[in-house]
Protein backbone atom coordinates (compact mmCIF):
# COMPACT_ATOMS: atom_id res chain seq x y z
CA UNK A 1 0.00 0.00 0.00
CA UNK A 2 2.95 2.42 0.39
CA UNK A 3 3.74 1.98 -2.92
CA UNK A 4 0.20 2.89 -4.03
CA UNK A 5 0.22 5.78 -1.51
CA UNK A 6 3.16 7.14 -2.85
CA UNK A 7 2.04 7.12 -6.28
CA UNK A 8 -1.46 8.43 -5.05
CA UNK A 9 0.51 11.46 -3.63
CA UNK A 10 2.54 12.44 -6.63
CA UNK A 11 -0.45 12.29 -8.96
CA UNK A 12 -2.62 14.64 -6.08
CA UNK A 13 1.19 17.11 -6.98
CA UNK A 14 0.90 16.86 -10.65
CA UNK A 15 -3.28 17.64 -10.93
CA UNK A 16 -2.28 20.80 -9.12
CA UNK A 17 0.46 21.71 -10.99
CA UNK A 18 -2.14 20.97 -14.28
CA UNK A 19 -4.98 23.43 -12.51
CA UNK A 20 -2.06 25.93 -11.69
CA UNK A 21 -0.16 25.88 -15.33
CA UNK A 22 -3.17 25.48 -17.14
CA UNK A 23 -5.80 27.86 -15.29
CA UNK A 24 -4.87 31.08 -16.86
CA UNK A 25 -4.07 30.16 -20.05
CA UNK A 26 -7.68 28.46 -20.79
CA UNK A 27 -10.88 30.61 -22.30
CA UNK A 28 -13.45 31.72 -19.95
CA UNK A 29 -16.08 30.30 -20.57
CA UNK A 30 -14.27 26.81 -21.65
CA UNK A 31 -15.94 23.74 -23.22
CA UNK A 32 -16.59 20.78 -20.96
CA UNK A 33 -18.78 18.81 -22.49
CA UNK A 34 -18.20 17.16 -25.90
CA UNK A 35 -20.47 15.08 -28.28
CA UNK A 36 -19.39 11.43 -29.63
CA UNK A 37 -17.80 13.17 -32.58
CA UNK A 38 -15.05 15.05 -29.84
CA UNK A 39 -17.07 18.52 -31.07
CA UNK A 40 -18.07 20.68 -27.97
CA UNK A 41 -21.61 20.99 -26.73
CA UNK A 42 -21.84 22.58 -23.38
CA UNK A 43 -19.71 25.26 -22.11
CA UNK A 44 -18.84 26.49 -18.24
CA UNK A 45 -16.67 28.82 -16.77
CA UNK A 46 -12.93 28.43 -15.50
CA UNK A 47 -13.98 28.47 -11.75
CA UNK A 48 -16.70 25.91 -12.35
CA UNK A 49 -14.86 23.33 -14.58
CA UNK A 50 -11.73 23.10 -12.14
CA UNK A 51 -13.86 23.38 -8.97
CA UNK A 52 -15.57 20.43 -10.30
CA UNK A 53 -12.99 18.81 -11.29
CA UNK A 54 -11.03 18.63 -8.26
CA UNK A 55 -14.03 19.12 -6.29
CA UNK A 56 -15.19 15.09 -7.59
CA UNK A 57 -11.13 13.91 -7.98
CA UNK A 58 -10.04 13.91 -4.70
CA UNK A 59 -13.07 12.10 -3.48
CA UNK A 60 -13.86 10.07 -5.84
CA UNK A 61 -10.26 8.02 -5.65
CA UNK A 62 -9.76 9.03 -1.46
CA UNK A 63 -12.96 6.89 -1.04
CA UNK A 64 -11.18 3.62 -2.00
CA UNK A 65 -8.31 4.43 -0.06
CA UNK A 66 -10.40 5.72 2.90
CA UNK A 67 -12.50 2.14 2.08
CA UNK A 68 -8.69 0.05 2.35
CA UNK A 69 -7.93 1.98 5.38
CA UNK A 70 -11.04 0.76 6.98
CA UNK A 71 -10.33 -3.01 5.95
CA UNK A 72 -8.17 -3.91 8.95
CA UNK A 73 -11.02 -2.73 10.90
CA UNK A 74 -13.52 -4.85 9.33
CA UNK A 75 -14.55 -8.19 11.64
CA UNK A 76 -14.24 -11.38 9.03
CA UNK A 77 -17.53 -12.19 8.54
CA UNK A 78 -18.15 -8.74 6.11
CA UNK A 79 -14.59 -9.90 4.27
CA UNK A 80 -15.32 -12.03 1.19
CA UNK A 81 -12.38 -13.63 -0.03
CA UNK A 82 -11.88 -17.39 -1.48
CA UNK A 83 -10.46 -19.98 1.74
CA UNK A 84 -11.64 -17.16 4.23
CA UNK A 85 -10.44 -19.38 7.08
CA UNK A 86 -6.78 -19.53 5.66
CA UNK A 87 -6.46 -16.00 4.15
CA UNK A 88 -7.52 -14.88 7.30
CA UNK A 89 -6.26 -17.10 9.88
CA UNK A 90 -4.29 -14.87 13.08
CA UNK A 91 -1.07 -15.62 11.46
CA UNK A 92 -1.89 -14.62 7.63
CA UNK A 93 -4.92 -12.12 8.27
CA UNK A 94 -2.05 -8.97 8.84
CA UNK A 95 -0.08 -10.12 5.28
CA UNK A 96 -3.20 -10.86 3.40
CA UNK A 97 -4.90 -7.75 4.11
CA UNK A 98 -1.98 -5.71 3.56
CA UNK A 99 -2.19 -7.39 0.22
CA UNK A 100 -5.70 -6.48 -0.39
CA UNK A 101 -5.13 -2.96 0.96
CA UNK A 102 -2.41 -2.53 -1.55
CA UNK A 103 -4.74 -3.76 -4.65
CA UNK A 104 -7.22 -1.52 -3.59
CA UNK A 105 -5.18 1.64 -3.36
CA UNK A 106 -3.61 0.80 -6.91
CA UNK A 107 -6.97 0.46 -8.43
CA UNK A 108 -8.08 3.81 -6.78
CA UNK A 109 -4.08 5.62 -7.80
CA UNK A 110 -5.46 4.16 -11.41
CA UNK A 111 -8.97 6.51 -11.00
CA UNK A 112 -7.17 9.08 -10.24
CA UNK A 113 -4.64 8.88 -13.16
CA UNK A 114 -8.00 8.49 -15.79
CA UNK A 115 -9.49 11.22 -14.29
CA UNK A 116 -6.29 13.28 -14.59
CA UNK A 117 -4.94 12.33 -18.49
CA UNK A 118 -9.05 12.46 -19.15
CA UNK A 119 -9.15 16.14 -18.15
CA UNK A 120 -5.94 16.85 -20.25
CA UNK A 121 -7.20 15.98 -23.00
CA UNK A 122 -10.11 18.29 -22.31
CA UNK A 123 -7.62 20.59 -21.38
CA UNK A 124 -5.68 20.01 -24.89
CA UNK A 125 -8.65 20.82 -26.90
CA UNK A 126 -9.87 24.07 -25.26
CA UNK A 127 -6.24 25.00 -26.17
CA UNK A 128 -6.65 23.47 -29.60
CA UNK A 129 -7.58 25.56 -32.92
CA UNK A 130 -11.43 23.99 -33.77
CA UNK A 131 -11.18 22.94 -29.63
CA UNK A 132 -12.39 19.26 -31.07
CA UNK A 133 -11.37 16.59 -28.47
CA UNK A 134 -9.42 13.94 -29.09
CA UNK A 135 -12.40 11.58 -29.14
CA UNK A 136 -9.64 8.51 -30.14
CA UNK A 137 -7.40 8.83 -27.06
CA UNK A 138 -10.33 9.25 -24.27
CA UNK A 139 -11.56 5.53 -25.69
CA UNK A 140 -8.36 4.04 -25.59
CA UNK A 141 -8.21 6.02 -22.44
CA UNK A 142 -11.34 4.45 -21.21
CA UNK A 143 -11.02 0.99 -22.09
CA UNK A 144 -7.44 0.73 -20.14
CA UNK A 145 -9.45 2.42 -17.17
CA UNK A 146 -12.13 -0.44 -17.52
CA UNK A 147 -9.41 -3.17 -17.91
CA UNK A 148 -7.18 -1.73 -14.39
CA UNK A 149 -10.20 -1.10 -12.20
CA UNK A 150 -11.72 -4.69 -13.53
CA UNK A 151 -8.34 -6.22 -12.95
CA UNK A 152 -8.68 -5.24 -9.34
CA UNK A 153 -10.86 -8.06 -8.11
CA UNK A 154 -9.74 -10.51 -10.51
CA UNK A 155 -5.90 -10.11 -8.99
CA UNK A 156 -6.97 -10.73 -5.10
CA UNK A 157 -9.46 -13.64 -6.35
CA UNK A 158 -6.50 -15.45 -8.19
CA UNK A 159 -4.48 -14.43 -5.16
CA UNK A 160 -6.69 -15.85 -2.62
CA UNK A 161 -7.98 -19.27 -5.01
CA UNK A 162 -4.55 -20.66 -4.44
CA UNK A 163 -3.70 -22.59 -0.96
CA UNK A 164 0.06 -23.81 -0.60
CA UNK A 165 -0.75 -27.96 -0.87
CA UNK A 166 0.93 -28.36 2.22
CA UNK A 167 -1.76 -26.28 3.88
CA UNK A 168 -5.02 -27.30 2.19
CA UNK A 169 -5.41 -30.81 3.43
Amino acid sequence: MKKASVAFLLLVAAAIAQVAHYYAKLPDPMASHFGFDGFPDGWSSRVTFFAIYLGALLPTAGALFALAGLLTRLPDRAINLPNKGYWLSAERRGETLGYVRGAIGWCSTGVFLFMLLGTQLVIRANLAEGGRLESGKLWWLLGLFACWVALTPVRIYLRMSRVPRSQSS
